[in-house]
């Protein structure tokens, strides 16, 4: 009797130590997971990994380029179909370039669009430093999927989107996750396989992943992964629309000469000060700060932006003595860039004074303004001031 009391003890040790040895906690299956990748030593080592490869969607395949930054900024080009797409981000500000909205310059990215480009500047899966990211993370248990036993992990980030991921039991590397993605900016659930693990360095990573979603299947082949690279600063904010990109000869800081032309039609020297031409961030809006004296100090902030309908740029001209906004249209003539409001009026005057800048002598070190003005419907201008702009 003895002896079958003391079997089944022993069964029963030795089944709730099988348990015990077979459970794993998250927190261990997750660094399972990153040293399945190469451990967390070599990936604190990488600072960005440039990706270029093939895309295919539309039954499309064409070449893209991806550049991923510890930190997240992140820059991609590729294709939809036969149209070339670009997106980013700062790392704060999300930002897409997408044709198919025939929209003709970048733009700020839906909540759905950040949400994938967020995804896409994981190093490989989220799970890499989720508690620095404040992603919440559940064991889900083990199941099997497509023949595969595989961990169940449901992800939460910290904006909300949860997503469920499936890791090989065995090899501990992601096998597929399901969560929401875009479709033209409209949310949609996917369906992720990663495959074709390689080494690259000291690190592994898939080079093959295919994306199911609504009733379309992207592809993604990997042909090269660079690590520590240079790249362009600039390429991870929104970039300037082609016509906002022709007014970047003003960017920057500049000393500046003010003259007023007198009675006797001769120019004369007034006030030396300093302006400063910015694009404000992520905007397509460039913005002038210039202060000086003319019997009284005086401000004014400038801005210029394009209007695609109009075809030409829009200028704003806020002036702080008269506490008034004046407004301005037109493009460049030649080397010139003229801008005036012959057309624009605020007045019910039948003959208003009309206002005329002219950007002359552009080239890298400097360029002329001259401020003039008609009474005759913008048959006939005469020049009042002139301000030359120089590199500090």
């Amino acid at each position: 009797m003895k002896t079958l009391q003391s079997f089944f003890l022993i069964t029963v040790i030795l089944i709730v130590i099988s348990g015990v040895a077979s459970s794993q906690t998250v927190d261990e299956i997750i660094e399972k997971h990153v040293n399945a990748h190469g451990g967390l030593k070599n990936w604190q080592k990488i600072e960005n990994m440039k990706i270029s490869g093939y895309f295919t969607s539309f039954s499309e395949r064409k070449p893209f380029t991806e550049i991923k930054v510890r930190g997240g900024k992140y820059y991609s080009h590729f294709w939809l179909g036969q149209h070339p797409v670009n997106e980013g981000s700062d790392g704060s500000f999300f930002w897409t370039d997408d044709p198919w909205f025939e929209l003709p310059y970048a733009r700020k990215a839906s909540p759905v669009e950040e949400y994938v480009i967020l995804v896409k500047t994981d190093f490989f899966t989220p799970f890499f430093n989720f508690k620095e990211l404040d992603y919440k993370v559940k064991l889900e248990g083990k199941e099997v999927k497509e023949g595969m036993d595989v961990f169940k992990l449901t992800l939460t980030r910290k904006n909300g989107q949860v997503e469920t991921w499936y890791l090989n039991s065995e090899t501990y590397l992601e096998f597929m996750v399901t969560s929401e993605w875009s479709d033209f900016a409209t949310p949609v659930m996917q369906e992720a396989i990663f495959d074709d693990f390689r080494k690259v360095g000291d690190v592994i990573l898939p080079f093959y992943n295919e994306r199911v979603f609504d009733s379309r299947i992207t592809s993604t082949e990997i042909e090269r992964i660079e690590l520590n690279v240079e790249t362009e600063p600039g390429i991870y904010n929104l970039p300037l629309s082609e016509h906002m990109k022709k007014l970047e000869f003003l960017r920057g800081e500049w000393g500046v000469s003010f003259e007023a032309l007198g009675r006797g039609g001769n120019w004369s020297h007034v006030d030396s000060t300093k302006s400063v031409f910015q694009f404000l961030e992520n905007k397509n809006i460039l913005q002038e700060n210039l202060s000086y004296i003319r019997y009284l100090p005086l401000e004014k902030i400038t801005t210029w932006t394009y209007h695609n309908d109009r075809k030409n740029y829009l200028m704003t001209v806020f002036n702080d003595i008269y506490s008034s906004t004046d407004v301005y249209q037109g493009g460049f003539q030649g080397d010139s860039l003229v801008m005036d409001n012959t057309t624009i009026s605020f007045t019910k005057d039948e003959n208003p004074s009309l206002t005329r800048y002219i950007y002359t002598q552009i080239n890298p070190d400097g360029f002329v303004l001259e401020i003039a003005q008609s009474k005759d419907k913008g048959v006939t201008w005469k020049s009042s001031q002139r301000f030359t702009y120089f590199r500090n």
